[in-house]
């Protein structure tokens, strides 16, 4: 089969490491011929796999026009689509704004449209409200007329799909950690952390407001007021800048990395004690999987999707109280037997996500079966 898997309309955050991942297990599927349209972000992933011989790869950046969202044509991907005379498409995450002349399934990770009773809501202003359902009103839209079937990463998030879609086929294939996690000869240690005597908590993330970084601020003034003598250290591969204005004498509590490479990140898990996720809407967040492998405990939201993903594996926290928050950072840099307690369980846990490799197969699977 002849199969086109759509990745241009990626930007940022985990849906290109995703795609980076999926694409490498393309030359394994030597049954089928995949036209891969990639955005300039994956430039390397392009370079490796162009040499697949069931692979084309193209480098294609879709613009976002009013008339792809409203009439989801794109005449590049039209014409990729009849020159190889495809079969079925994967829009890798959506919204698509792309109906192709062919069978089409789209990834879901816009854990906005499904999770309406998150707290994210109530952090916004009324602007900003009235923004988001614009957004959503818009993107349901999308996923609704432009494919024939969905696949998400999380069952939890699979099944309120269902309740929205309700004629629409839904799958679950979870996410992993990138196969660069298990091969360190691939990883890139240039990246040292400052020595620091203290508990030090990483987040992999790109700066979107529903990943509520800036939490972090509050919950050290807490822990400065109850324990003064501990020390802590928030490492975010976000800019300065992006976290915002940092009180005084809270500076020295911070590092900010900016964006790193995937072959980067398993390095930082070993500079680091615990993986930190504060996000209040999410699908599927890959940095789960990374703690999980690399034996680092996780701090997150005592939310639906998280506790879907992580089960035991993690320690929770009242999403948006930094009270709470700052008492289960002190109470992991006390007990170190509920750090291993977490470790073991992840370790667990990992098993019930899919393989970089059954991702793929079952993703192909899906395209082939619609």
């Amino acid at each position: 089969m002849n199969i086109l898997i759509n990745c241009s309309n990626l930007r940022t955050g985990g849906g290109l490491q995703v795609a980076d991942s999926i694409c490498r297990e393309l030359e394994r599927l030597d049954n089928d011929n995949f036209v891969v349209v990639l955005p300039q972000q994956l430039k390397d992933c392009a370079n490796a796999i162009s040499e697949y011989h069931n692979v084309s790869v193209f480098i294609y950046n879709q613009p976002i026009s009013i008339g792809r969202i409203i009439f989801g044509k794109d005449s590049f991907l039209d014409e990729l689509t009849y020159k190889y005379n495809i079969s079925s498409a994967i829009t890798l995450f959506g919204p698509s704004r792309w109906r192709p002349k062919c069978k089409h399934i789209c990834g879901f990770a816009m854990a906005h449209l499904v999770l309406g009773d998150s707290p994210y809501w109530k952090l916004l202003s009324a602007k900003d409200k009235l923004k988001s359902r614009l957004r959503i009103f818009l993107m349901k839209r999308d996923f609704g007329i432009n494919n024939d079937g969905l696949w998400c990463e999380n069952e939890y998030i699979s099944q309120k799909l269902r309740a929205l879609f309700r004629k629409k086929e839904v799958a679950t294939i979870t996410n992993n950690c990138n196969q660069v996690f298990d091969n360190p000869a691939q990883w890139d240690s240039s990246i040292k952390l400052p020595a620091f005597d203290g508990l030090t908590l990483l987040t992999v993330t790109a700066d979107y407001p529903h990943k509520n970084i800036r939490i972090a601020i509050l919950a050290l003034q807490a822990i400065k007021q109850t324990h003064p003598s501990l020390s802590i250290r928030f490492v975010y591969t976000v800019t300065k800048e992006q976290l915002g204005d940092i009180p005084k004498g809270l500076e020295k509590n911070f590092e900010f990395l900016g964006p790193v490479k995937i072959n980067q990140v398993p390095p930082l898990y070993q500079q680091s004690d615990v993986m930190f996720q504060p996000s209040l809407l999410e699908c599927f967040s890959a940095s789960y999987a990374e703690a999980m492998k690399m034996g680092v405990p996780i701090i997150t939201t005592d939310l639906g999707f998280a506790h879907s993903l992580c089960g035991d594996a993690a320690l929770y926290y009242s999403p948006v109280d930094a009270d709470d928050l700052a008492n289960k950072i002190v109470q992991l840099f006390k007990d170190k037997s509920l750090s291993a307690k977490l470790i073991k369980a992840g370790s667990t846990q990992l098993t019930a996500f899919n393989s970089f490799s059954e991702r793929a197969d079952k993703l192909i699977a899906l395209a082939k079966s619609i």
